[in-house]
């Protein structure tokens, strides 16, 4: 437990700290647009479910890309 809080103190020093955050972040983006696209009330098909919360996990992504690592 000690290695992952300090493996997240600087995640940019390890490779085991940049893979938590990103997880971090692929799990909220996911959870985020599945429980927005689970309340809305009209009825999308499942596939199209399915790409919408593909490009917000990979947005979150490049989201977390540009974070630790900007130009």
């Amino acid at each position: 437990m000690q290695l992952i809080r300090n493996s997240m103190a600087f995640p940019v020093d390890n490779f085991l700290g940049l893979f938590i955050y990103a997880l971090i972040y692929m799990l909220l983006a996911g959870l985020i647009a599945t429980l927005a696209l689970h309340f809305i009330p009209n009825r999308i098909p499942y596939a199209i479910k399915s790409i919408l919360v593909f490009i917000a996990v990979t947005l979150s992504l490049l989201l977390w890309w540009k974070t630790f690592f900007p130009l």
